[in-house]
């Protein structure tokens, strides 16, 4: 059995290598820390985490374990060269040229066959449609993916697919068609479902996506209740297992349970840190405030917002802060500065409608709510309306239909 420190070793030389930090191997579902660790022969990495630590390094999980001798071949030179310059496409891409990252990795993805590797042509194909979606540019994107999908699987279980798969759910959740989203997600958990074992690493990020699409089309019941495919606490994928427990929380909600769905949220908010992506850090402590707020916590619900609005600030995230606003402005109805609940709402109703519409319209909803709380109908309405209608173009009919439902009993009562 080869030794600890020589497995930390081997990965260690081959990030080197490949011009990579310890941050681009750690990716978004591991911390650098983790590699750190690892590295140093203190951290066995499980059977998933050297999957994805090979997939990432460009080379077999034997030549990491030390079951096969490296090859110092051309081929493995090769691939070291071209996992670099995937590296240097991606440091361009965080680095804010998206367009000049999307010419590199569209010339990885087009080099001839007898010249490339599998495994760098779908990175590539996959980062193109990324940054599509992130550009606004989703139809594009979601036609990269769908041509993957399109290739013949060369075995039963083919993780490029499963891959292509689980993107393409999440490019069209993000785009704002959950519904879209919903079908290919659910075709990627039945594909998981019953697959090889170390299917597990990718059977939590498709569960992840099944459980968005599926909360916000309406149908939370067709998301798997329990810890499917979940991998043992290894330092891999905090993100994504948070995302599932939100949404299951957001359905607790809805469904009245709010003490189940404040504890849920209250347990991610523990584990959960803004290293792991502040989009869903952000969103996690906004929604919990508001649950707060509607139990009468104000003050635990203030605490969080303004930590939250702190860190936003001090780490100049491009996100707007969407859920830490809207409970900031339901703070602000609690505390009885109307002033500041308008035009915090007047704010969030100003925000672009590309995107996560979704999300948008749930936040005026709340908004909505708390405008008819303090009496103004007239502002209600309109976002209500307004919430309705984005709904409605996001495909989250059922949603759409709440929001108009309270609309309509608004009217009502205001006649």
């Amino acid at each position: 059995m080869p030794e600890l420190a020589d497995t930390g070793r081997r990965i260690k030389e081959l990030r080197v290598g490949a011009g990579m930090t310890q941050h681009d191997l750690a990716g978004s579902d591991m911390s650098s820390s983790y590699i750190s660790l690892v590295e140093r022969g203190k951290r066995i990495p499980s059977g998933r985490a050297l999957k994805i630590l090979a997939e990432r390094l460009g080379v077999g999980v034997d030549e990491i374990s030390g079951a096969v001798e490296p090859a110092e071949t051309f081929g493995r030179v090769r691939r070291l060269d071209l996992v670099g310059r995937l590296v240097a496409a991606r440091r361009q891409w965080d680095g804010g040229d998206a367009e000049g990252a999307l010419s590199e990795f569209r010339a990885l993805a087009e080099m001839e066959p007898s010249g490339r590797q599998d495994d760098v042509f779908t990175e590539a194909q996959l980062a193109i449609a990324e940054i599509l979606g992130t550009l606004g540019r989703a139809d594009e994107g979601a036609e990269v993916l769908l041509r993957m999908l399109d290739s013949p699987a060369p075995a039963p279980y083919a993780e490029p697919r499963l891959r292509a798969l689980i993107a393409l759910a999440d490019l069209l959740e993000s785009a704002g068609r959950v519904q879209d989203g919903l079908r290919y997600a659910l075709t990627g958990y039945l594909e998981c479902a019953g697959q090889r074992p170390d299917t597990g690493f990718h059977s939590v990020l498709v569960l992840d996506v099944l459980t968005r699409c599926a909360y916000w089309s309406g149908c939370p019941d067709w998301a798997p209740g329990t810890d499917h495919g979940r991998p043992p606490a290894d330092g891999v994928l905090p993100g994504p297992r948070a995302a599932i427990d939100l949404h299951r929380a957001l359905d607790l909600r809805d469904r009245g349970e709010t003490e189940r769905a404040a504890a849920l949220l209250e347990e991610c908010a523990r584990r959960v840190t803004p290293a792991a992506g502040f989009p869903l850090w952000e969103k996690i402590n906004g929604h919990y405030a508001l649950l707060l707020l509607r139990g009468g916590e104000t003050a635990r619900a203030r605490s969080i917002v303004e930590r939250g609005l702190v860190v936003a600030s001090v780490t100049q995230e491009p996100d707007f802060p969407l859920w830490l606003t809207t409970a900031d402005a339901v703070g602000a109805e609690a505390a009885g500065d109307t002033d500041r609940l308008f035009a915090l709402g007047e704010r969030l109703a100003g925000l672009p409608d590309t995107g996560r519409s979704h999300e948008k319209a749930a936040a005026l909803r709340e908004i909505a709510a708390a405008c008819e709380r303090v009496g103004d109908r007239e502002r209600a309405a309109g976002h209500f309306r307004y919430s309705a209608e984005l709904f409605r173009r996001a495909q989250a009919y059922r949603h759409a239909e709440r929001a108009r439902e309270r609309l309509a009993d608004l009217l009502e009562k205001r006649d």
